[in-house]
């Protein structure tokens, strides 16, 4: 029988797992929601605003070029709040929205309205003025450390029609749709912008060791960098990486050196064929054979910057379910899933697409059947798989293809060169290049940052 004390902390615990429960169910909520935050900010500023806020931004950055910038491209010499401030400008063109300066504006000032302007500068048909909110509703503010809080004004913007006439309206802050953007949704919107920059992210996983995944992981980075791509391959492999000897590397730093802050991300790259960048992963390591969530916190977060240099990241990782490999599906939008013809290839497969879809269920999944002797018992292995998946789980991944049981894999493994360089006529090699063509690589990027994600996934 519990005393009053060990009742009371009873009840605390429990008090506590339903506060985090209802904490993580609002963060998936609030993921699930971003993909839509850009769409619903309902600001809108006319075409011959935008094309003067355009002017005024490349004569404020030095861009010799504007109409370069606004064709799809940044100017190279750009960074930090102008290389965003330029993505959310064109972002927001495309989408009819208002002048990113209301957005990007640290400051507490409000914007200049239009009627305050010299008649000289303003337009035949005047657009939507720009009213301060602190006019009509309450302004934001945010306690910064080390500083004292900093009010953060938003700005609102005036209806165009009849109604607007000689009356300056304006909508609510916190109004999603019609009224300006919330302090969050400027948040939300910023990373949003960045994510657009940043590299697309496909995991290649498998439940049981000795699928043959790292070879499908290096040919199909090695193809993506041959088309021109900047590719970065990581070999995520806990302890037991591989992807170095495969590409005929000896890499002076790995995943490990990362983590442990010796080296930073960039330096502990190498360059292999085509330009192909690898970060090796630790062989021996038993700091990443069974990392703590701090451990593996710090190593995001320093992978993080990369995702900024490449176009593709393709991650390796080793076989079964490990902390590191969950906390990579939970970020990912896209897995390719190897797996054999035996039935424990097969069974160990499902439970990892079993995780991966539990954990993020918009998570999109390609099944490679690899090292099939032929292409029945390659088909009879999808059948089964995909039966599985729709009896108890009631859905099944996509068929991405299968390879073969060729031996040139092999030779190409003795020679460590990769078989679609060493035999690129072979039935295997040519199997790899219908799974590197798989359309959803090349969607593969969500709305938040990688390892931002993966970050939040830890916790």
């Amino acid at each position: 029988m519990l005393n009053r004390f060990q009742f009371a902390r009873l009840r605390g615990f429990r008090r506590g797992k339903k506060r985090a429960a209802e904490a993580e169910a609002a963060r998936r909520l609030e993921e699930k929601n971003e993909g839509g935050a850009l769409d619903r900010v309902g600001l809108h500023e006319s075409d011959r605003e935008a094309s003067a806020a355009e002017g005024g931004v490349a004569s404020r950055t030095g861009a010799p070029d504007s109409s370069a910038r606004s064709r799809g491209g940044v100017a190279g010499d750009l960074s930090g709040d102008e290389r965003i401030e330029g993505l959310l400008r064109r972002h927001q063109e495309q989408r009819g929205l208002a002048a990113p300066e209301s957005l990007l504006r640290g400051g507490g000032a409000a914007a200049e309205p239009a009627s305050t302007r010299p008649a000289s500068t303003r337009p035949a048909t005047a657009p939507p003025e720009v009213v301060p909110v602190e006019d009509s509703v309450t302004t934001s503010t945010r306690a910064e450390p080390g500083a004292e809080a900093r009010t953060r004004t938003v700005e609102a913007i005036r209806p165009a029609g009849p109604a607007s006439k000689g009356v300056a309206t304006s909508k609510p802050a916190h109004d999603p749709v019609e009224g300006a953007a919330t302090a969050e949704q400027r948040v939300s919107l910023m990373e949003g912008l960045k994510a657009t920059t940043t590299a697309r992210v496909v995991c290649i996983a498998s439940g049981k060791g000795g699928t043959g995944k790292s070879v499908i992981a290096s040919n199909l980075a090695l193809l993506r960098a041959r088309q021109g791509e900047r590719v970065l391959l990581i070999d995520f492999d806990a302890g037991l990486a591989n992807a170095h000897l495969l590409l005929g590397l000896a890499p002076p730093h790995d995943v490990g050196h990362v983590m442990e802050g010796k080296v930073s991300a960039r330096e502990a790259l190498v360059e292999g064929p085509h330009g192909l960048r690898l970060l090796a992963g630790g062989v021996g390591r038993q700091s990443l054979i069974d990392p703590t969530r701090r451990e593996l916190d710090r190593l995001f977060k320093a992978l993080r910057p990369l995702e900024d240099d490449f176009d593709l990241i393709v991650i390796d990782h080793g076989a079964g379910l490990s902390y590191s490999t969950v906390a990579h599906l939970a970020a990912a939008s896209t897995l390719v899933l190897v797996t054999n013809h035996e039935v424990t290839a097969l069974s160990d497969g499902y439970a990892l697409y079993k995780r991966a879809k539990l954990v993020n269920p918009e998570i999109r999944v390609g099944l490679v059947v690899n090292r099939a002797p032929d292409e029945r018992l390659a088909m009879d292995a999808w059948n089964r798989f995909r039966g599985a998946s729709h009896k108890f789980l009631g859905h099944a991944p996509e068929l991405i293809g299968w390879v073969p049981a060729d031996p040139v894999i092999s030779q190409a493994v003795q020679l460590r060169k990769p078989a679609v360089l060493s035999f690129p006529e072979s039935h295997a090699s040519k199997a790899i290049c219908k799974v590197a063509a798989w359309a959803p690589m090349d969607h593969a990027r969500t709305t938040t940052p990688f390892y931002v994600k993966a970050r939040r996934a830890l916790r």
